[in-house]
């Protein structure tokens, strides 16, 4: 019974991360009462089974495993998940059975165990490895200047952004406020017209974003470089913590060259 819980504890973990994607405690929760019910079944199955003389009738075990398997995803899934939940949970449980077949291991329960202890570190791992490359196909080096001072920065594309300052075609990019601060405070005393201010509304409430008009070098994957005026407005230092980039771009950048009317004097 045991090995029974761990073995179907640990399928209903992988086929509910493949499932659902992200857990909470209360998914986990009923996954661990699906396989507990599970290992009852699969308990008083084999117990009546062997008492009746039939355990060795292969349609009769296949129809029970189902049925357990038919139960344990409508535990664990919802009954709106229920029928490809029963489907991937079968898929799981016989490749998971298979290798434990080919394994030279006698205690399978210890190994489901294990298996199950290390499962979220795993698909941590994965997660973590696969956010990675997929950010680093979307980072840039860009070059932000006003006057003589440059500053080089890894900056990271954000699809979704297409913010505009207002009244002109100048794209709107975010900047780790410990870069451009200086610079803020340098346009306010001596060029006030490179200030801006971007009024925003979100979730998370609304207000005005503060930032200055930079201009931005940015090297495209292809070598080629473009250029052209951003409004940089200052984000909290925050926003970039645990991040390789310090800068969050948007589409409209590749095409600089293009708002050649927003440059300074125009």
């Amino acid at each position: 019974m045991a090995a029974s819980f761990w073995l179907h504890l640990l399928c209903f973990c992988l086929a509910g991360v493949m499932l659902q994607g992200r857990c909470d405690k209360t998914k986990k929760g009923r996954w661990v009462l699906a396989a507990l019910c599970c290992a009852l079944f699969d308990t008083v199955t084999m117990f009546f089974f062997c008492v009746s003389g039939i355990g060795e009738h292969i349609t009769l075990n296949f129809i029970a495993a189902g049925l357990g398997l038919f139960l344990g995803a409508w535990i664990a899934y919802g009954k709106q998940k229920v029928i490809k939940g029963s489907v991937l949970l079968l898929g799981v449980t016989a490749l998971m059975a298979g290798l434990l077949q080919m394994l030279p291991v006698k205690n399978t329960g210890l190994l489901c165990l294990v298996g199950t202890l290390l499962l979220p570190a795993l698909m941590s791992l994965i997660t973590r490895l696969f956010r990675a490359k997929q950010t680093q196909c979307f980072m840039y080096e860009v070059k932000l200047c006003q006057g003589a001072e440059e500053k080089h920065l890894t900056a990271f594309m954000d699809t979704g952004n297409r913010l505009r300052l207002p009244g002109s075609a100048m794209p709107v990019v975010l900047v780790d406020r410990e870069y451009i601060t200086e610079w803020m405070k340098t346009a306010e005393q001596t060029m006030p017209q490179k200030l801006v201010s971007l009024p925003y509304k979100g979730v998370g409430g609304k207000g005005i974003l503060q930032g200055v008009r930079l201009h931005c070098i940015l090297t495209r994957e292809d070598g080629h470089k473009v250029s052209g005026e951003v409004a940089a407005v200052a984000a909290e230092h925050s926003l970039f913590q645990g991040c390789e980039y310090r800068m969050i771009l948007q589409p409209e950048v590749m095409t600089m060259e293009c708002v050649g009317a927003t440059q300074e004097g125009g």
